[in-house]
């Protein structure tokens, strides 16, 4: 029997898995099976694999999208039934190299100390630079640092990069970890997102190392630039990540962290109300609320709304506009996009030189609400583009600091008692 079975899960994307199960079976050492779990996809994904792979590859059907936790939850389990010693997780829109499986393999061989490996991923449009090397996490700040992201690569990283999880883009997990504490699968009630973060810190709290290696290589597909159709992506972001620092801040850190918490669940319904993003605030409210009621699992249809994410207030503004100044502060990137944007919304607008010549000066700042300059004398926008245009967003500003006070002060002892309950 081969020491490794290779779960990979497929949703909607037939191309991009049939890429990435042909990449396996390029792998030099065939020391592998492979199960692809297709999450009830309508675009003939299951049917190309069969067609494509035949016996080669068994295919597990699911009779609903169960979310990716759920999906390779599918595999993970016929995979443990059958008692491989090593699981293998890969995204379908992953691409590994033909060495990158068994990488992976040596050094948990030579490493039993360490229960999850993941490989070194790449852009798949620009596979000179880096994707993510793990990802740490940041309880102070209640967020998730990814390591190296968009680094170009140029051989001086270390070989071995020590972590606090990673994703499952591609990564091995030693099965032992699964039978044998109570680590378990991945967690199934997440849905999506987050669930990876969550399993790699359970492994580190069983005792165990997790890390990335560079001799280990993958591609990813990356569509986070691309517009989702609806909040999807915002609610179970928000709702998994609230939930998670609620669950695993250490207690000495659970007051500091609460402040943040809220701190960040606040700023990004406040910016969405100051865009007039009505679909996407009301998103992330239901989101919060059921992080506080430990509300889990796949989300009510009435949850997840349009996408209303828009710069109308400031198209129409740029529309009106012949000449532009921007003033840089530094942030040369973000006026490069900046530029690309207002072009795009008027082609007959131009740039010059002098603020002089300009009907209009975009003033360049890293928060929109950190701004103390209420003149409206220059139109000061973020990289976001959150933008002051006019007396409206004025007073928008002027009442943040104070607004975000209030909220946190009326709902941190809610939070923290919530959180407590979890830790039950």
């Amino acid at each position: 029997m081969n020491p490794i079975g290779i779960v990979i899960c497929n949703y909607n994307k037939k191309d991009f898995v049939v890429d990435c199960i042909r990449s396996v079976q390029e792998s030099k050492v065939q020391n592998f099976d492979i199960f692809v779990v297709d999450n009830a996809s309508t675009d003939g994904s299951a049917e190309a694999i069969k067609k494509e792979f035949g016996d080669s590859v068994t295919v597990l059907q699911n009779k609903e999208n169960l979310g990716g936790s759920g999906g390779f939850n599918t595999g993970l389990r016929v995979v443990l039934e059958k008692g491989y010693e090593y699981f293998v997780c890969l995204d379908d829109d992953a691409q590994v190299d033909e060495n990158a499986i068994n990488a992976l393999y040596e050094y948990m061989e030579a490493n039993p100390d360490v229960g999850m490996a993941g490989s070194r991923v790449y852009h798949l449009q620009m596979p000179e630079y880096i994707q993510q090397c793990g990802l740490m996490l940041d309880f102070k700040h209640c967020k998730a640092e990814t390591l190296y992201a968009d680094c170009l690569e140029d051989g001086t990283l270390p070989d071995v990069i020590e972590c606090d999880t990673v994703a499952t883009c591609s990564v091995m997990i030693r099965g032992s970890v699964i039978r044998e504490t109570n680590v378990g699968i991945m967690p199934e009630d997440n849905f999506i997102y987050w669930d990876d973060m969550e399993w790699g810190h359970r492994i580190r709290l069983a005792g165990y190392r997790v890390v990335t290696l560079a001799a280990s290589k993958a591609l990813h597909q990356m569509g986070a630039n691309v517009r989702k159709p609806n909040t999807f992506l915002n609610y179970y972001m928000w709702r998994n990540r609230t939930n998670f620092f609620m669950r695993y801040t250490p207690e000495n850190m659970l007051e500091e962290m609460s402040v943040q918490a809220l701190g960040s669940v606040f700023d990004v319904m406040y910016e969405s109300m100051y865009r007039e993003e009505h679909n996407i605030m009301q998103s992330i409210s239901y989101a919060f609320h059921d992080a506080l009621t430990g509300e889990r699992g796949k989300a009510a249809d009435y949850k997840i709304l349009e996408n209303d994410a828009n710069d109308d207030k400031l198209i129409t503004y740029v529309q009106k506009k012949n000449k532009f100044f921007i003033v840089e502060d530094g942030l040369e990137e973000d006026a490069m996009y900046l530029r690309n944007f207002l072009m795009s919304v008027n082609p007959k607008l131009k740039e010059v030189s002098e603020k002089g010549q300009a009907d209009v000066v975009f003033h360049l700042c890293p928060y929109i609400f950190g701004v103390k300059d209420f003149s409206l004398k220059e139109v000061y926008i973020d990289s976001e583009r959150c933008c002051m245009l006019d007396s409206d967003d004025v007073q928008a500003v002027q009442n943040y600091e104070y607004s975000k006070l209030l909220f946190i002060y009326m709902n941190q002892g809610i939070f923290l008692a919530a959180a407590r309950r979890m830790r039950e």
